[in-house]
């Protein structure tokens, strides 16, 4: 398995050394965690242990291997959804659909070489958002990685990145939280370079959306929502990729309040509320399925990090993830379209398979993402976007 990394980045350590959990922290905090613990019960996932024998049989490694073993500065900005995918099939307990899954969709890369300089941390702010320091920012990642406790390196740098979560359509969130998820089941090598990438990923691609700094909060996600100025019908969405779309929010006044309209004291309950409501908007708005897919995945992501980060950052966390997917739908919700009607969702491991069926990562990820929040706050809204995206992503 060590072999795969060394093809890598020949700074990774033959080594690594599995940590002990951390002591449980403030109530609400609690809360997300065993939120998390129930939902991964329900999945299927396991908690993992560092175990020698399984690394070179483990699907998920395996997959990271293949994928680790180049990486480019200039594709990385494609949104690399092997890892995120592969991590989400592991999740479901669809291990076995990995290898498979990954000979259809791994692209082959010639690797960029070694990072040139890597970033120094009291230098940090001003690497942030740039795509060609992409690998400094992954060497110096897998430093941190090897020299402190993979928490700390984590709650740091998150609290650091979580305004700029928006950037690269939210993709360095998702992608981090994948990792995380991953490395938390089982410490080995590869799960560790593979944070390091996601690390680097959301660091090069940090974007940050306008705020005015005032709150004037709802009482509800819903409510929220009804106060948000969209640009349909008056005006067509911004052109261009979903990057694009949120870059418009720049220029788009009314914008700029929407971040305080939610109270994030409670960033558990308003996760739930967040991917209920967009599970809504999702279905209402097939020709942009592909959009409000995010604006479920990220908020959820955001949960996967929950035990691994203190209190005030989470709290920061659900007021940006809110703000990502309020931006989603300022740009892209057309008011126009009625909500289809439903049929009843059908049980679990039907949706998981049907979303291995279709093979868009997308569509793994969402059902993922889905079932996962609906065991933690039942929702029929959630299921129903998941069977949707699984016919139609």
């Amino acid at each position: 398995m060590l072999r795969g990394c060394r093809r890598t980045a020949e700074w990774v350590q033959e080594v690594l050394k599995v940590q002990d959990p951390r002591e449980s922290g403030p109530s609400r905090r609690n809360v997300l965690q065993w939120g998390m613990g129930l939902a991964g019960m329900a999945l299927g996932a396991q908690d993992g242990v560092h175990d020698p024998d399984r690394e070179s049989s483990d699907p998920l490694d395996r997959a990271l291997e293949r994928l680790h073993a180049s990486v480019s500065s200039n594709t990385h900005f494609l949104s690399n959804h092997v890892p995120m995918a592969v991590e989400a099939l592991d999740a479901l307990g669809r291990a076995d659909a990995i290898e498979s899954w990954v000979d259809a969709h791994l692209d082959p890369v010639e690797s960029e070489g070694p990072a040139r300089e890597p970033v120094q941390e009291e230098q940090w702010p001003s690497a942030l958002g740039h795509r060609e320091r992409f690998l400094d920012w992954r060497a110096s990642f897998v430093t941190w990685l090897e020299e402190a406790d993979w928490r700390d390196v984590l709650q740091l740098w998150t609290k650091r990145f979580l305004p700029g979560l928006a950037g690269a359509a939210t993709h360095g969130l998702i992608r981090t939280a994948h990792a995380t998820r991953a490395l938390a089941r089982r410490d080995v090598a590869i799960r560790r370079v593979e944070l390091a990438t996601a690390l680097a990923y959301w660091a090069s691609s940090y974007e940050s959306l306008p705020w005015n700094g005032k709150v004037a909060a709802e009482r509800s996600v819903d409510d929220a929502l009804a106060n948000v100025v969209l640009r349909l019908p008056s005006r067509e969405p911004p052109r261009g990729n979903l990057v694009s779309g949120l870059r418009a929010l720049g220029e788009t006044p009314s914008f700029l309040p929407v971040a305080g309209l939610v109270d994030p004291r409670d960033p558990a309950d308003l996760l739930s509320q967040i991917t209920a409501a967009f599970a809504e908007v999702f279905l209402r708005n097939p020709e942009r399925r592909l959009h409000f897919t995010h604006a479920i995945t990220a908020p959820s992501a955001l949960r996967l990090l929950a035990p691994h980060l203190d209190e005030e950052t989470l709290v920061q966390g659900a007021r940006y993830a809110w703000q990502a997917a309020a931006g989603l739908y300022v740009a892209y919700h057309d008011p126009r379209n009625e909500l289809p009607s439903s049929t009843a969702a059908p049980d679990r491991e039907t949706l998981i398979s049907r979303a291995v069926e279709n093979g868009d990562a997308h569509a793994i990820k969402l059902t993922e993402a889905c079932l996962r929040e609906d065991a933690i706050s039942r929702d029929p809204r959630r299921l129903q976007a998941a069977l949707d995206g699984a016919q139609a992503l």
